[in-house]
């Protein structure tokens, strides 16, 4: 097992960081304006990881614990007053090609060109098929567009606290749309198919198909985008919220392509009519359902990444997948059987509480991701990087509001809303180092965040001046 990159606690504070029982209050090399150092408990870090890991076993640290590192030098009081002290320059390192980067935009162009060709598959069909005029299935997919613009619009507002990449969420919304429903597509068709060959039975193939084939095909389809982004890009797959964000997206864009087949059909069959009809039960109100399913595959994923690591996330796939593939399964079931208007009535009723509860999740995983943060970045703060003062004003919505007001009045603005977004980043990765251990890659990417902090707090003070 590799060496700590940092020196190990001076005899006062445990690995996470916090004091041990009985320690001084003053940390040797404490920066000057803590001369008397206070620790603040800002919540139990147990919530959120274990202080003593296994020595063995899928849950043990692949690396030595991570350490923070005391900065050079002494901090300015607040990154907005209107002292003359400046921080140590950053120093400058050699530019890297960014791996990763290209990786993403790889992935992200293969599965749009993926996404015009699935696309142009199903035109093709209808086009071949059906009787109707060809030119109306652009309407059906614009149709199919305003739900998944719905649901991309409540995750941008959930993914406000610490906004993903763009490119990302593009890809998570492309891999649903176009590898999922279009592998789920030929599954299901040769599931469907292979049960009517074994029992004879048109009727068991139509049963079969919706509540059998398609909860495990489509979820496990789905479910691999989230697979495909962490390994594309752990450092923005951090907890619970960013897979409900993911998996949601997934979901969204696999009922996008999805819904343009149902509205399609509905126009054969029942012209204009059979649309609005299919548009309502499917885009109104059922509306989250792909979304809600995927999401829990991406919340559990998430959560256990994030307390337990890496490797844990991933093992842990397969029984995440469990949850969305009962209440995907017990709806198309209940779609099946559902032969009065009473039985839709109680059926879309449930589906309405359980998108409710969904959206009430979706707000306790946004208190618990800023609670995170503000215990993370207490964890720099107790060994001064940042001030307690600071940490309030990064790591909580009132904070950031007041600490923006202020940076407008400055000119500032723009340093300000990067200071906070670098911040919230900075967290995140401390919450990794602490599952994953002292990752040599992850430790590179917690300096250059602490650089960028530095870098914010001169820039800050120039404006203030």
């Amino acid at each position: 097992m590799s060496q700590p990159p940092y020196p190990p606690p001076q005899g006062q504070f445990m690995p996470n960081g916090r004091p041990r029982p009985g320690a001084p209050q003053s940390a040797p090399d404490a920066p000057s304006f803590q001369a008397q150092p206070r620790y603040v408990d800002y919540g139990n870090p147990r919530a959120y990881d274990t202080s003593v890991r296994p020595a063995s076993g899928l849950t043990a640290a692949r690396y030595a614990p991570a350490q923070i590192q005391r900065p050079d030098q002494a901090q300015p009081v607040s990154a907005w007053s209107t002292q003359a002290r400046r921080a140590q320059e950053v120093s400058q390192e050699a530019t890297k090609i960014p791996a990763v980067s290209i990786a993403v935009w790889i992935a992200l162009l293969l599965l749009g060109l993926g996404l015009l060709l699935v696309l142009g598959f199903f035109f093709l069909q209808f086009v071949l098929t059906a009787s109707s005029n060809p030119v109306w299935w652009p309407v059906t997919a614009f149709i199919a567009s305003i739900s998944l613009l719905v649901i991309a619009g409540v995750m941008f507002l959930a993914d406000r606290w610490d906004p993903q990449p763009l490119p990302l969420l593009i890809i998570a919304v492309f891999w649903g749309a176009a590898v999922a429903a279009f592998g789920s597509y030929w599954l299901n068709t040769l599931n469907s198919l292979l049960v009517y060959v074994v029992t004879g039975s048109e009727a068991a193939a139509n049963f079969a198909g919706p509540v059998l084939s398609a909860p495990l095909v489509e979820e496990t389809t789905k479910g691999l985008g989230l697979l495909l982004l962490m390994i594309l890009a752990r450092r923005y797959f951090n907890g619970p919220l960013d897979g409900l964000i993911y998996g949601s997206l997934i979901g969204g864009g696999f009922a996008f392509t999805e819904n343009i087949i149902y509205y399609t059909r509905g126009l054969e069959d029942m012209g204009a009519g059979g649309v609005l009809f299919s548009f309502i039960m499917r885009g109104v109100l059922n509306i989250f359902g792909h979304a809600i399913y995927t999401s829990l595959t991406g919340i559990t994923v998430g959560f256990v990444a994030r307390k337990w690591g890496t490797i844990m996330g991933f093992v842990v796939f397969l029984p995440a997948l469990i949850p969305g593939m009962l209440l995907h399964g017990a709806w198309n079931l209940a779609a099946t059987l559902s032969t009065s208007a009473l039985a839709l009535l109680v059926m879309y009723g449930a589906k309405m509480l359980i998108s409710l509860c969904w959206l009430i999740a979706i707000v306790i995983l946004i208190w618990d991701e800023s609670r995170l943060t503000r215990i993370r970045l207490g964890d720099y703060a107790n060994q001064g990087w940042l001030t307690h003062e600071e940490v309030d004003m990064l790591a909580t919505w009132k904070g950031r509001r007041e600490g923006k007001r202020w940076a407008s009045q400055i000119g500032a603005r723009p340093v300000m809303k990067r200071f906070i977004r670098e911040s919230a980043d900075l967290a995140s990765i401390r919450q990794r180092l602490l599952a994953d251990g002292a990752n040599p890659k992850v430790v590179q990417t917690e300096r250059r965040l602490l650089n960028r902090l530095t870098t914010n707090r001169q820039e800050l003070l120039a404006h203030a001046h």
